[in-house]
C-alpha cells in the first residue's frame, strides 16, 4: 500500500512540474513571440531535451506551430516556434458608460469581429442585455474564453462591482453570470488596470517598471506600475484618483462625497460645464448645436479655435495635473501614460497638464519624467484583458 502512494505521489509530482514547464513557455512565447528551443531552455534554466519534450506536446495539441529558422552564422539554423494564433479566440465585453463593445479576437491581438451596443452602465437589465448580445454575437464563433472590462470599484476575487450593484446577482459577478449562462470560462478586469496591463506586454510601458497610466474619461482612473508590479491593492480598488477631494467646498460627486478631482477634471464635467455655460450666455461656436452638446462637440470646437472650449479644457487640464502630481510625489514614475476620451483633445489638454505638473512637482520627480499620449488608445484594455484571460487559463484551468 504504501509503496502505491509514493508511486502516486511521484506521478503527481511529475505531472505538476511538467504542466509548469508548459505553461511557462506558453508565457514566454506569448511575451517574446517565435522563439527556438535552446532559447527557451536557457531562459527557463533547463535542458533542451525537456524543452523538446514539451514542444512537441504542445504541437500534438496546437497550441505551437514552427515558423521558420532562426538566423545563425554557420552550422544548421534552429527552428523557431510561436503560438497557433487561432488556438483559442476570445470574447472581449468592454463596458463603458453609455455603450459597450463586444470584440472576438485571436492569441495574437487580430480581431475578427466587432459590435456595439448602445447601453446606459446602470440599466436595471443591464445583465439580461448582456447576456442575449454576447450569446447572438459570438454563434458560430468558437470562441474559448471571455474577459468583461468594467469600470467601477471591482472586488479583487469576488470581481463584485461596488459601484455598479445591478452588475451583480447577489454574490455573483457579472463574470460569474455570463460564465454560467455561455458556458464559456469568464473572467473580469478592472478598466484601467486593464489598459495598464496591455500597455505593459505591447505598448509604451513595455520594458519599464515604474508607470502610471492615466486613464482620462467619463471619470478618472489611474493604473500603477511599481517595481515591475501591476498594484491592485488589499480589495482591488488602487488606483481611484477621481475620488481624492481637491476642493472641500466643491460639487457633489456622484460618490456621495464632495470636490472629487472627477468633479472637476472629468469628460462628463467637460460636457456639464459647456452646456451650463451656453445656457448662461457664454460667447461660443457650441450655442449653434442643436440639441444635447456630445463630447466630441466640445473638443471639435476647441480645436477649430473656439475660446470659450479652449478656456474650459484648459481647466481640465489643469486640475488633472494638480491631482496627477500628488501620484508622482507617492510613486516616482519613469513614464506617465494618458489614455482615454479626453486625449481627443491632443495637445489642447497634454500641454496644460504638462504645465500644471511643471508648477506642482518638485523638480527631482520630473527630471527625468517622460509624459506620452498612447497610440493604443482603447486597444490597449481589450489587449490587457486578453492577456489577463489567458494567463488565468492556462494557469487556473491548465493548458
Amino acid at each position: 500500500m504504501n509503496q502505491q502512494i509514493d508511486d502516486i505521489s511521484a506521478t503527481s509530482v511529475v505531472e505538476i512540474k511538467k504542466n509548469k514547464y508548459i505553461v511557462d513557455i506558453l508565457k514566454e512565447i506569448y511575451d517574446s513571440g517565435a522563439i527556438t528551443i535552446a532559447q527557451l531552455a536557457k531562459k527557463l534554466h533547463t535542458s533542451v531535451p525537456s524543452i523538446t519534450v514539451y514542444i512537441n506536446e504542445l504541437i500534438s495539441n496546437k497550441w505551437l506551430f514552427e515558423v521558420g529558422s532562426s538566423k545563425t552564422k554557420s552550422g544548421r539554423r534552429p527552428s523557431l516556434f510561436d503560438l497557433n494564433p487561432d488556438k483559442i479566440k476570445f470574447l472581449i465585453i468592454d463596458i463603458n458608460v453609455y455603450q459597450t463593445n463586444f470584440y472576438v479576437l485571436n492569441l495574437r491581438n487580430e480581431i475578427s469581429a466587432h459590435a456595439i451596443l448602445e447601453v446606459n452602465i446602470g440599466d436595471e437589465d443591464i445583465i439580461e442585455i448582456f447576456k442575449k448580445k454576447a450569446g447572438e454575437f459570438i454563434a458560430n464563433k468558437e470562441v474559448g474564453a471571455v474577459g468583461v472590462i468594467s469600470p467601477g470599484l471591482l472586488g479583487r476575487d469576488s470581481g463584485i462591482n461596488f459601484t455598479y450593484p445591478n452588475h451583480n446577482k447577489g454574490q455573483d459577478s457579472i463574470a460569474m453570470i455570463m460564465e454560467s449562462h455561455l458556458k464559456i470560462p469568464t473572467f473580469i478586469a478592472h478598466d484601467t488596470q486593464a489598459s495598464m496591463i496591455g500597455e505593459h506586454h505591447f505598448g509604451l510601458a513595455r520594458g519599464k517598471n515604474n508607470v502610471l497610466l492615466i486613464n482620462l474619461d467619463w471619470g478618472i482612473g489611474l493604473g500603477i506600475l511599481s517595481n515591475g508590479q501591476i498594484i491592485k491593492g488589499q480589495n482591488g480598488f488602487a488606483g481611484e484618483l477621481g475620488h481624492i477631494q481637491v476642493d472641500p467646498e466643491g460639487e457633489l460627486c456622484h460618490c456621495g462625497k464632495k470636490g472629487c478631482l472627477e468633479t472637476v477634471a472629468s469628460a462628463q464635467t467637460l460636457i456639464n460645464r459647456a452646456q451650463k455655460g451656453i445656457k448662461e450666455g457664454k460667447t461660443s461656436t457650441l450655442s449653434l448645436i442643436q440639441g444635447q452638446l456630445s463630447l466630441e462637440d466640445v473638443i471639435e470646437a476647441a480645436l477649430k479655435g473656439d475660446e470659450y472650449s479652449i478656456d474650459l479644457i484648459f481647466d481640465i487640464g489643469r486640475e488633472l495635473g494638480k491631482g496627477l502630481s500628488i501620484a508622482i510625489h507617492m510613486f516616482n514614475p519613469e513614464v506617465i501614460i494618458i489614455d482615454g476620451i479626453l486625449t481627443k483633445a491632443g495637445e489642447l489638454i497634454l500641454s496644460t497638464l504638462q504645465q500644471a505638473i511643471n508648477k506642482f512637482c518638485l523638480t527631482d520627480f520630473k527630471k527625468d519624467l517622460q509624459i506620452l499620449v498612447s497610440p493604443m488608445g482603447e486597444k490597449a484594455k481589450i489587449f490587457g484583458t486578453k492577456s489577463l484571460v489567458f494567463d488565468k487559463l492556462i494557469t487556473e484551468l491548465k493548458y
